[in-house]
């Protein structure tokens, strides 16, 4: 009689994906080891001087926050993913950074799963385990996965979506379901993805036996409504349909104009056009003032791409040249920094000291992999191959950085793992030309990737990044720790006023004055032409009572930013204490002219045309302050002494009074009080009002004193 088959148990299934299962806990001990050594780091918590992360946390905690998962009034500017996807986390547990991180983690392992099934189906069972082993170690992807950045989740996605469509062929219709969904939920932060969809179409074609039109359709339908939805609200709630997002005409221009470098750069008004303000207003206002007319985000997407083809077109040289810059740095070892610079953290982690891969030897030995043609032309691996060259391409059309470029780095190291177990079987086997010829090659590929990029230096940024960490412990009051980072950088960039600036802030809130002077001497010395440093230095030197010295570092602040009332101000008040009362009078009128519902502006113009004689100017003046805030100290004693003046006693009476009111306090007030209360002929209130201002510790008055007689 025969025995009945043994069903297969947990520890059978364990054996059998014992390499995948032990690549994927590899992937998350080396991430969970590298939260722990920079768990204690002030970016790991503080996001507000690393745009990125500090845009997606503040919107997903407004989605939050108003219960709005529309996600606001306006068009999309650029991807949303990620947004909603902490908004469902934080609804969950609440702002946690380091749960998110953690889920991030678990993505980075579910992504080695996908890596190492898409690896099985396009370069064969040992070279998915060695690409995916390179996955596991792969420090840019290490470093990425620790920010608050959607990286994690779009490497998830994306290898996840290869891997369910190489599966596909013969399959169930869930494959390319499920393909479609996740590759259309990464479209809705990296767009580029689009350009793949696009790129996949005539591969769906050659292979269509294999697949059959109800899996394309299966595929195509998934894609497009997931990418449809954002549309459709798009046009729903801004009523203008743009397909997911409208960033993609500035970044093309940031990438195609005079100034691209292949890299991003700031375009627009300093200060303003930042990551953190998404670009979106300045984007707005440049195209809105170069066509004299309101535009929609898709109109001024459109006029950005516009300007950016105009320049390839006027200059295709140059435009051929860039273009070489991008595929340098598309396939370099470097990691172009967005966020964070990569090389600065060899000062904070370890990990970083460690040769762990980089992007150059994947490169270098992806490459041999995907000359070699491994395995033929398979539906997974002209996949994998068609997703390396539209994204890769796609990527190129704009501009190239760490975060954009780390999609292309999975699969191609499923190609370097083939040119591994290639290159090892060869060296193994004796056929020492055959492997010599490829390891040359490698050599050669990855010498290409390691070559310094035209006018790139990976240091050239440590100065931005040390200043940058002096910001972040600077916002957690550890001043001292904030002036460390701040010298560090001031040691790469001598010149740099606005780090001075930052230093001289640090040093006086140690209690170092004299620290915080020199500080703030050497930003207005390193760069006269710059309105923080004047200012600065000259309130370091009103501080010092060296009010004439302030004086022109004031004015000069004030007409470097000339639609800053805060300069302007400041070189009044200056001027006031100096003497200089013309300069103070021009100084708080050009204030006012900024800020006219200022209402002690009014009243400081009307106490300097007091000091200088204008009766009339500081009556005004006076009367506008009164008139703005009635409870106001001040404009009623000057309305009340012009009125006594002139003697309309029965006015001074009403205006002082009023004063005395919003100022019980005011010993100037209560003398001229009781005077007009005197020439009034009502002597109980002048005496009342006499005693008040004695009590007060006003000086004696024998005119007054003389009026009322004795009590």
């Amino acid at each position: 009689m025969n025995a009945m088959p043994r069903k297969a148990g947990v520890k059978d299934w364990l054996v059998r994906h014992e390499w995948p299962l032990a690549l994927a806990a590899l992937t998350v001990v080396v991430r969970v080891l590298y939260l722990v050594t920079v768990a204690r780091q002030p970016f790991f918590y503080n996001l507000r001087q690393l745009p990125d992360p500090f845009l997606f946390n503040n919107w997903a905690q407004e989605i939050i926050s108003r219960g709005d998962w529309a996600g606001g009034k306006d068009v999309y500017f650029i991807g949303p993913l990620y947004a909603y996807f902490l908004a469902f986390i934080y609804a969950v547990i609440g702002p946690r950074l380091t749960v998110v991180r953690m889920v991030q983690v678990a993505m980075e392992a579910g992504t080695a799963l996908f890596l190492y099934g898409l690896g099985r189906r396009t370069v064969g069972e040992k070279p998915a385990r060695v690409g995916t082993l390179l996955w596991a170690l792969y420090l840019p992807a290490v470093f990425q996965s620790s920010f608050i950045l959607p990286v994690a989740l779009d490497l998830f996605l994306v290898v996840g979506g290869l891997y369910l469509l190489a599966r596909g062929p013969g399959r169930r219709i869930w494959n390319w379901l499920g393909g479609g969904l996740m590759l259309g939920l990464a479209a809705l932060d990296r767009t580029n993805m689009l350009a793949f969809a696009a790129a996949a179409v005539p591969v769906f074609l050659i292979y269509r036996k294999a697949a059959g039109w109800r899996r394309l359709l299966a595929f195509g339908l998934a894609f497009g409504a997931v990418v449809g939805l954002a549309t459709v609200r798009n046009g729903l709630v801004a009523g203008d349909w743009v397909v997911v997002s409208s960033q993609g005409g500035l970044n093309f221009y940031l990438g195609n104009s005079e100034n691209a470098r292949g890299i991003y750069w700031d375009v627009g008004v300093a200060g303003k056009a930042k990551p953190e303000y998404l670009n979106r207003d300045v984007a707005r206002e440049l195209a809105e003032r170069a066509t004299g007319k309101e535009l929609k985000p898709s109109q001024v997407s459109a006029w950005w791409f516009g300007e950016g083809f105009k320049w390839l077109r006027a200059h295709p040289g140059r435009a051929a040249r860039l273009y070489w810059d991008k595929f340098h740095l598309l396939t370099n070892d470097y990691e172009v920094p967005l966020n964070m610079d990569f090389y600065f953290m060899k000062f904070i982690t370890p990990f970083h000291l460690v040769p762990l891969p980089y992007f150059g030897f994947v490169f270098a030995f992806g490459a041999v992999g995907l000359f070699l043609g491994w395995r033929g032309s398979s539906f997974g691996r002209t996949l994998a191959v068609v997703f390396l060259a539209s994204y890769g391409a796609s990527v190129m059309a704009f501009f190239i950085s760490d975060r954009y470029r780390i999609l292309l780095a999975p699969p191609l190291m499923l190609f370097a793992g083939a040119a591994l177990v290639k290159i090892y079987g060869l060296w193994r086997g004796w056929r020492w030309k055959a492997a010599a010829a490829l390891t040359a090659a490698a050599v050669a590929a990855g010498a290409f990737a390691i070559w310094p990029p035209r006018g790139i230096a990976r240091d050239a940024g440590f100065a931005q990044s040390f200043s940058r960490y002096g910001k972040m412990y600077y916002d957690d009051g550890d001043y001292a720790a904030a002036a460390h980072y701040f010298n560090r950088s001031l040691r790469l960039a001598p010149a740099n006023a606005e780090t001075y600036i930052l230093l001289g802030g640090a040093l006086g809130k140690q209690g170092r004055p004299e620290a915080s002077f020199a500080a703030y001497a050497a930003a207005a010395t390193a760069d006269p032409a710059n309105a923080d440093a004047n200012y600065n230095y000259g309130l370091a030197l009103d501080r010092e009572k060296r009010w004439r010295e302030a004086v022109p570092y004031l004015e000069r602040a004030a007409r470097l930013a000339p639609d800053n009332p805060l300069p302007w101000r400041e070189l009044g008040e200056t001027s006031v204490r100096a003497g200089d009362y013309v300069r103070a009078k021009d100084a708080f009128a050009r204030a006012a002219r900024l800020t006219p519902a200022d209402v002690g502006l009014q009243l400081r113009l009307a106490q300097l045309a007091m000091e200088l004689g204008d009766e009339g100017e500081a009556v005004a003046y006076a009367r506008r302050a009164a008139a703005a805030d009635a409870a106001l100290a001040g404009p009623n004693f000057i309305l009340g002494f012009c009125s006594f003046g002139r003697g309309d006693y029965a006015a001074a009476v009403v205006y002082l009074e009023r004063e005395v009111r919003a100022d019980p306090t005011s010993v100037r007030a209560f003398g001229p009080l009781a005077a007009a209360y005197g020439r009034l002929g009502e002597r109980g209130r002048a005496r009342d009002a006499y005693e008040r201002c004695l009590a007060l510790g006003g000086p004696p008055d024998a005119e007054v004193e003389r009026a009322l007689g004795p009590p």
